[in-house]
């Protein structure tokens, strides 16, 4: 018996303001002065900017004005605003991680007696680490973290919970996929434990949970390749993102749903190079009621019960927790109240695409 629950938060809140240029100041909150060189950037895309001596700011957002925007700096716990506006100059605070990083490297290795444990029980945490935050495809065995000895692990053996910390960015290098992400972690939790039970334990019950929380900014490496490796690299993208949950949710938008019976429903774009998605549920579904359209970037997908989504015969479950899940044309969605399962949330880190992508016909 076996049961896998994964949660992944790769970016803050959602948006409904609208705006052009986002400025402010950014500060310290223990000592109230400016911060330099902070960066401001929208997660998941190449746009940000970064503040001046005096810990001021402008940016350009009007590609993704409805999306959240985030502010970090090494050594500080980074901000997600999911609200702001044209109209105001903001004051922001950043709060200090050494007080985080002090808990940790007293208690991380609490019960581990000789220097040669510690190394091991290291090389263990990080295969640990990079298999669930990297992903297991061959796109996220590809990716190389530039600064793992910047990453530090706790361990509790009461829980079975790895915990992952950092003061600094991690910086990946995604070969397969032909980017560089900056990922600033917010939090890192894996929990793996066996129960067993029965007659010399014929019985095993197995759980699994995986909590990521953080953002990320993409650089895109394909203009320092030749034009075979680029032909490769747009092959690899371009299966990456065929089946994830940016193509389903921007088919979502397009709003081309065919009902098929009272309880399926076959989600297309209607191009050569896609195939399209399968949705079923156990209760009732209708494509007339399924997606709400907010307005011309945007919409909301309803809660409709447990939804069974196939894309090329690869199953995923998705379970709305909420009235509505918000998304956007792009492929950006609310992830509070939507848990994935399946096929799509093993694509991580080393599978993910910039929002700026725009596949190949």
């Amino acid at each position: 018996m076996k049961n896998i629950i994964l949660i992944i938060v790769l970016i803050g809140y959602f948006s409904t303001a609208h705006c052009q240029t986002f400025k402010g100041t950014v500060y310290d909150r223990s000592t109230d002065s400016p911060l330099n060189s902070a960066i401001v950037y929208i997660s998941g895309t190449s746009v940000g900017t970064y503040t001046d001596t005096t810990g001021s700011f402008e940016l350009d957002i009007s590609k993704y004005s409805s999306m959240p925007i985030t502010i970090s700096l090494l050594g500080y716990n980074s901000v997600t605003l999911s609200e702001h506006s044209s109209n105001k100059r903001y004051q922001i605070y950043l709060t200090p991680k050494i007080n985080e990083l002090k808990e940790v490297t007293i208690t991380a290795y609490g019960n581990e007696n000789t220097d040669e444990s510690r190394d091991e029980n290291r090389v263990a945490y990080l295969k640990i680490f990079k298999h669930e935050f990297l992903g297991e495809t061959q796109n996220g065995m590809n990716c190389e973290i530039l600064n793992k000895n910047d990453i530090f692990f706790s361990y509790n053996p009461e829980s079975s919970a790895l915990e992952a910390y950092s003061l600094k960015p991690i910086l990946i290098h995604n070969k397969a996929l032909g980017y560089s992400i900056t990922y600033y972690l917010d939090k890192f939790i894996y929990i793996h434990r066996t129960t067993e039970w029965g007659l010399r334990a014929k019985f095993h019950e197995q759980f699994e949970s995986m909590t990521l929380k953080g953002n990320y900014l993409f650089k895109d490496d394909l203009l320092t390749l030749s034009e075979s490796e680029k032909r490769k690299v747009e092959a690899r993208r371009r299966s990456a993102y065929l089946g994830s949950r940016m193509h389903f949710f921007r088919l979502l938008y397009t709003g081309n749903l065919i009902q098929k019976g009272k309880h399926n429903i076959v989600l297309s774009d209607n191009t050569p190079v896609s195939m399209p998605f399968s949705i079923s549920s156990n209760t009732t579904v209708s494509s007339n009621s399924l997606v709400i359209k907010k307005d011309s970037l945007s919409g909301y997908l309803k809660n409709k019960g447990e939804l069974s989504v196939k894309y090329r015969m690869r199953p995923t479950t998705i379970n709305i927790k909420v009235d509505s899940v918000y998304f956007e044309k792009d492929g950006y969605f609310d992830p509070v109240g939507v848990e994935f399962s399946g096929e799509m949330p093993k694509q991580r880190i080393g599978d993910l695409l910039p929002f700026e992508y725009l596949i190949n016909q």
